[in-house]
C-alpha cells in the first residue's frame, strides 16, 4: 500500500515536472520570437532612418542645384532686360541721328544750289570788266563764307554719319548679345526643368517614406531644432561682431582723447615757453572712425514694414501646424520664381539649405531683430552681404520637400519668433 502511494506521488511529480518543462520551453520560444521581432523592427527603423537620411541628402543636393540654376537664370533675365533697354536707347538714338543726317543733307543740297547759281559769275570776268573793287571784295568775301559754311556742313554730316555707323555697330553687337542671352536662357530653363523634375520625384519619395514610417512629426521637430541651433549660432556671431565694433569704437574714442590731451599739453608747454604752438598734425585732426550698425529695423514702428512677397496668406503665426506644433511664422503662397524682398536694411548671416525649410536666408537687422525667409527656390545673396530694404534677396519656391510653392517668413527678436503681421503694412 505504501509502495503504491509512493509510486502515485512519483508519477504525479514527474507529470508536473514534465508539464513545467514544456511550459518553460514554450515561454522561452515565445521570448525568443519576441526578441527576434524586436530586433527585426529595430533593423527596419534603422533602415528607415538611413533611407530618410539618404533621401534628405538627395533632396538637399537637388534643391541646391535648382537654386544655383534659378539664380543663374534670374541673372540672365536681368541682363536681358538691361540689354533690351540699351537696345531701345540705341534705336531711339539711331532715329534721331538719321533725322539729323537727313536735315544736314537737305541743307547741304540747298547750299550747293545757291553756290552753283552764284558761281556762274566768273571771278576773272569781273576783273576784266572793270568791276568795282569794293564789289569784288564783297563777292569774294561772300564766296569764302559760303565755302566755309558748306565745309562746316560737310564736316557735321560726316560726323553724324560716323556716329550713325557707330550706333549701327553697337546696336548690331547688342542684338547679337541679346540673341545669345536668349539662347542661353532657353538652355538654362531646360536644365532647370530637368532638375525640378528630379527634385519632385525625390520629394515625393521622401514624403511617402515619412508617412509610412510615421516620422513626419519627429522630422518637423528635428528641423525646428536645427533651425533654432542656426539662429542661436547667428545671434552669437552677431553678438561677437557687435562686441568687436564696440571695442573698436571705444579704442577710437580713447585714442582721440589721448591725442587731444597730448595736444593740449603741447600747447600749454608752447605758451609757457613763449612760442607759437605747432599746428595739429593730420593724425590729430582725423576724426575717430565709428562703426555703422547693420540696419535700422529696431527703429521702425509697427505696421510700416513692406511684405517680403505678394501672395495668399496660407498660414498665420500661432496657428496649429500639427497636434503638437504651431506655426512660428507666416506661410505666403505664390508661384515659384517670384522675387522675395528684404523687409529692412541688414546683413545676411545665414544662406544655405536646411532640412524642413529648404533654401533659407536669415538677415540680421541689428538691435536684436532678425528676419527669416524659407522654402525659397533660390537665394540671390551670400552670407556677409549688406542688404537694403526692398532689395531682391531670393526667389520663392517649394524647397524643403514642400508640395506647394511660396515663402515661409519669420521675424525674431533676441532669438524668439514673434508675430510678423503687426509689423507689416496693412493691405
Amino acid at each position: 500500500m505504501r509502495n503504491q502511494r509512493a509510486l502515485a506521488l512519483f508519477m504525479l511529480f514527474s507529470t508536473g515536472l514534465m508539464t513545467g518543462t514544456f511550459a518553460w520551453a514554450n515561454d522561452n520560444a515565445q521570448l525568443k520570437n519576441v526578441k527576434s521581432q524586436i530586433s527585426s523592427q529595430q533593423q527596419d527603423v534603422a533602415q528607415q532612418k538611413k533611407q530618410l537620411s539618404q533621401l534628405q541628402q538627395q533632396l538637399a543636393n537637388d534643391e541646391k542645384a535648382i537654386s544655383q540654376q534659378a539664380r543663374k537664370l534670374n541673372e540672365t533675365q536681368h541682363q536681358l532686360k538691361t540689354n533690351e533697354r540699351e537696345l531701345a536707347e540705341l534705336d531711339k538714338e539711331h532715329d534721331i541721328l538719321n533725322q539729323e543726317a537727313q536735315q544736314q543733307k537737305a541743307l547741304l543740297a540747298e547750299q550747293v544750289r545757291a553756290s552753283y547759281q552764284n558761281g556762274r559769275h566768273d571771278y576773272l570776268k569781273l576783273l576784266l570788266n572793270g568791276q568795282d573793287s569794293t564789289e569784288i571784295d564783297r563777292l569774294l568775301h561772300y564766296y569764302a563764307h559760303l565755302n566755309q559754311v558748306r565745309a562746316n556742313a560737310l564736316q557735321e554730316l560726316a560726323s553724324t554719319m560716323e556716329r550713325l555707323a557707330a550706333n549701327r555697330r553697337q546696336a548690331e553687337q547688342s542684338r547679337n548679345q541679346l540673341n545669345s542671352l536668349l539662347a542661353q536662357q532657353e538652355k538654362e530653363q531646360e536644365k532647370l526643368k530637368a532638375q525640378q523634375s528630379k527634385r519632385s520625384a525625390t520629394a515625393k519619395q521622401l514624403n511617402a517614406t515619412l508617412d509610412k514610417s510615421n516620422q513626419r512629426l519627429a522630422s518637423l521637430k528635428q528641423s525646428a531644432d536645427k533651425l533654432e541651433q542656426q539662429i542661436k549660432a547667428a545671434i552669437a556671431k552677431a553678438a561677437r561682431e557687435q562686441a568687436a565694433r564696440e571695442r573698436a569704437e571705444r579704442e577710437a574714442r580713447e585714442r582721440a582723447e589721448r591725442l587731444a590731451k597730448e595736444r593740449a599739453a603741447e600747447e600749454a608747454r608752447a605758451r609757457n615757453a613763449g612760442r607759437e604752438p605747432s599746428r595739429p598734425s593730420e593724425v590729430l585732426r582725423r576724426k575717430p572712425v565709428v562703426a555703422k550698425t547693420n540696419g535700422n529695423f529696431g527703429g521702425l514702428s509697427k505696421g510700416t514694414l513692406p511684405w517680403p512677397l505678394k501672395g495668399e496668406l496660407v498660414h498665420r503665426f500661432g496657428g496649429a501646424r500639427t497636434s503638437q506644433l504651431a506655426w512660428k511664422g507666416l506661410l505666403i503662397g505664390a508661384p515659384s520664381g517670384r522675387e522675395v524682398s528684404a523687409i529692412a536694411n541688414g546683413q545676411v548671416v545665414y544662406a544655405d539649405w536646411l532640412s524642413g525649410f529648404g533654401m533659407v536666408l536669415v538677415i540680421d537687422h541689428g538691435k536684436g531683430y532678425m528676419s527669416l525667409y524659407g522654402h525659397n527656390q533660390s537665394l540671390l545673396c551670400n552670407p556677409g552681404d549688406k542688404i537694403s530694404a526692398g532689395q531682391a534677396i531670393a526667389l520663392s519656391g517649394a524647397s524643403g520637400g514642400q508640395n506647394k510653392s511660396g515663402l515661409y517668413f519669420e521675424i525674431r527678436y533676441q532669438g524668439t519668433a514673434i508675430d510678423p503681421l503687426p509689423w507689416l503694412r496693412k493691405g
